[in-house]
């Protein structure tokens, strides 16, 4: 039995392969070249990734061909890498919104989004493991677009992808970069960008679909109807309604630090409670710490009662830290 899941497994990300160079070659990402003098080729490995439903139970295996881009040199190789996303208190403004004018909220994803961005850079990579073209020994693929792993990708994404909104109309607003409309009154559209997912929302059903056909003319998109899964949040839409829950999240953090068999408790901190330095090994693993503290601190943005004691446990952790690494 294992055998055959094992066999299964390997086949189906072996056409995920398949499926992710075919998107490549559409695309004319690349074409074969014979590496110049003064030239340094970057090399190429693929990474998979196994998506799920809320109920766990595996929907698609995902790979992606990625460079590696750690070779390249800040002001040699690539100059900007910045590119803005749309913030969590944004997001959440944007639900709110929502239900307040009754309306519906959309999700749509862009298939392979780095994958558009036009490079301005002469960039040279190695031929994709185990699909090495016979036909071209010895030869290296200049790239006419990016790669997931090259560092300046997300910042020509979304440069592409501005440049395309506002040719559809829309306004990116001053105060966040990562939030479009277009139109106002019953004709409003208002778009959220994390990335390559787009959240829509507007009063009018029928022109978020012609929204969404548009933007299937500019890019491979996958519409994913109405959003249910955003960011790690759970989302439930009723009219007039949207409730945001991070159940599966919480158990994550809750099995990852070793708590799993604890007993839930309504305030999680003592109160006037004051933590105290400990041993200095305790503080040692600084990924582990900070890994932790940013878990809680994404979990406090549907669980608000929990963001005091986090606040709290946050500033006195940290002094600990200080502490125990001897730089206070």
């Amino acid at each position: 039995m294992l055998v055959w899941r094992w066999h299964q497994e390997e086949e189906c990300l072996k056409e995920a392969m398949k499926s992710k160079l075919q998107s490549i070659h559409s695309n004319n990402t690349w074409c074969y070249a014979v590496l110049p003098k003064g030239q340094k080729v970057i090399g190429l490995k693929w990474v998979f990734k196994v998506k799920r439903n809320l109920g766990g139970k595996i929907v698609k295996y995902k790979a992606k061909l990625v460079a590696k881009g750690y070779a390249r040199r800040h002001g040699v190789d690539y100059e900007e890498v910045f590119a803005p996303v749309a913030r969590i208190e944004t997001v959440s403004l944007v639900l709110a919104l929502a239900v307040h004018g009754k309306w519906q909220v959309h999700h749509m994803d862009v298939k392979s989004a780095f994958l558009n961005d036009e490079l301005q850079e002469e960039v040279y990579v190695s031929q994709p493991p185990g699909f090495m073209n016979p036909n071209q020994p010895g030869k290296v693929l200049k790239l006419k677009k990016a790669l997931y792993g090259m560092k300046q990708a997300p910042r020509a994404w979304n440069a592409k992808l501005d440049k395309e909104l506002v040719n559809l109309g829309f306004y990116r607003s001053g105060e966040e970069h990562a939030v479009y409309k277009r139109g106002s009154g019953e004709s409003l559209l208002l778009i959220g960008v994390y990335v390559d997912d787009l959240i829509i929302c507007g009063p009018d059903n029928s022109r978020i679909a012609e929204f969404e056909q548009q933007m299937c003319k500019t890019f491979s998109m996958s519409d994913l109807g109405l959003l249910s899964y955003y960011l790690g949040m759970e989302v439930r839409q009723k009219p007039g309604l949207i409730t945001i829950c991070q159940r599966a999240y919480a158990e994550k953090i809750v099995e990852q630090c070793g708590m799993k068999g604890c007993n839930p408790v309504d305030t999680p901190m003592e109160q006037n409670n004051k933590l105290k330095p400990g041993k200095p090994d305790m503080a040692r693993d600084v990924t582990k710490f900070r890994s932790i503290v940013g878990s809680l601190r994404y979990l406090v943005n549907s669980i608000p009662d929990i963001a005091y004691a986090v606040a709290i446990w946050l500033a006195d952790s940290w002094s600990l830290l200080l502490l125990s690494s001897g730089l206070q």
